[in-house]
């Protein structure tokens, strides 16, 4: 009985197409989800690994990306600028974050004083040993050994305290890099005190000055490699956080525009074109607000077990009740058709 109904209307519009030329719209329904223009995601994952990334939904592409892996054993530290997180918008370029590695610290502590040690050697052969330059190596030892003491005192007060679980971690590692960096200044102190009072061969400083430069190479490394860890935000946007069992989320998203991604029925894909007219309703709005389609991609997916291609389309951001990452009803309008055209597009049929 039902193919019988439809058989009948179908000769009812095609007898309407011949004599009653009315065009009708075909028009058709569906749910889009709403994405920032762009988006950066801040990532801290379970294992302490920090990953940023910079999305742009409009090109689809990927524009920047950043992982920050730290040396297993290493105490990291990543302090997030309160003076920005506080707000609900930042502007590009402000600095978000910043990374303190105790490896990294330690190693330009060890670097800072092997050059120190050579610029001794250095002050040695151009110095030779005249009394000023003695009499002030020796005080240089006197407050290098003095200094030491004092740090012995520190390291063993905070070992202590450690145990007992009265210090943090990180400032454990804090004293006992200062620590470290009194020993080494002593062994400097008392290489001072040994080179002035010897002689050293002329050709002996080319060597000590490249030396020098080859520390200063290795410092100038890790200092950029310090730079890398303050974070900036490369785009203006409004925060959002997310918590999740893989970690924490920041997200500064582009609201400037908004892009839609809106599932098409594979068998409406052909009847989208450049005159196709797409709008949305939006809560709280009385009328259909309009949106630019922007393209429909070639892949064709299952969604709710239904074969689609997904189109993409762009709509001001300043649009009161639209949200990122939200649902919202679209009207997708392609044109007027003729009866006959309306019927199989609209029951997928086709007159054999």
């Amino acid at each position: 009985m039902f193919k019988g109904s439809i058989g009948i209307i179908m000769i009812i519009l095609i007898v309407a197409s011949v004599f009653v030329p009315v065009d009708i719209p075909y028009a058709f329904n569906s749910t889009a989800k709403v994405y920032p223009l762009q988006q950066w995601v801040i990532h801290k994952r379970a294992d302490g690994s920090l990953v940023s990334t910079l999305h742009n939904h409009k090109t689809g592409l990927l524009k920047d990306y950043a992982s920050y892996q730290f040396d297993r054993g290493d105490i990291v530290n990543i302090q997030f600028n309160p003076n920005q997180i506080a707000q609900s918008k930042i502007d590009s370029g402000e600095l978000i974050a910043t990374i303190q590695s105790n490896l990294l610290n330690g190693r330009m502590i060890a670097l800072e004083n092997e050059r120190a040690i050579e610029r001794a050697n250095l002050l040695r052969t151009e110095a030779g040993s005249k009394p000023e330059i003695i009499k002030q190596a020796k005080e240089e030892l006197r407050l290098a050994e003095q200094e030491l003491e004092i740090q012995k005192l520190k390291i063993a007060r905070a070992k202590k305290m450690l145990d007992e679980g009265l210090l943090a971690r990180a400032e454990f590692e804090n004293t006992e890099n200062a620590f470290k960096q009194a020993k080494n200044a002593l062994v400097v102190a008392k290489e001072k005190i040994q080179v002035v009072t010897t002689g050293d061969k002329p050709e002996e400083i080319a060597y000590i000055k490249s030396r020098i430069a080859s520390i200063g190479n290795q410092l100038e490394f890790l200092e950029t490699s310090t730079s890398n860890y303050n974070i900036f935000s490369p785009i203006a946007g409004r925060i959002s956080y997310e918590t999740g069992t893989d970690g924490d989320r920041m997200f500064v998203s582009d609201t400037t525009e908004h892009i839609l991604i809106i599932p098409i029925k594979l068998r409406d894909r052909d009847f989208i074109g450049k005159n196709t007219v797409i709008e949305l309703s939006i809560l709280g709005q009385d009328t259909l607000v309009p949106a630019k389609l922007l393209g429909v991609n070639e892949k064709v997916e299952i969604l709710n077990r239904e074969v689609v291609v997904l189109a993409k389309a762009s709509v001001n951001g300043n649009i009161p009740g639209l949200a990122s990452g939200m649902p919202v009803k679209c009207k997708v309008t392609c044109g007027a058709v003729k009866p006959l055209e309306y019927l199989k597009r609209s029951t997928n049929l086709e007159l054999k």
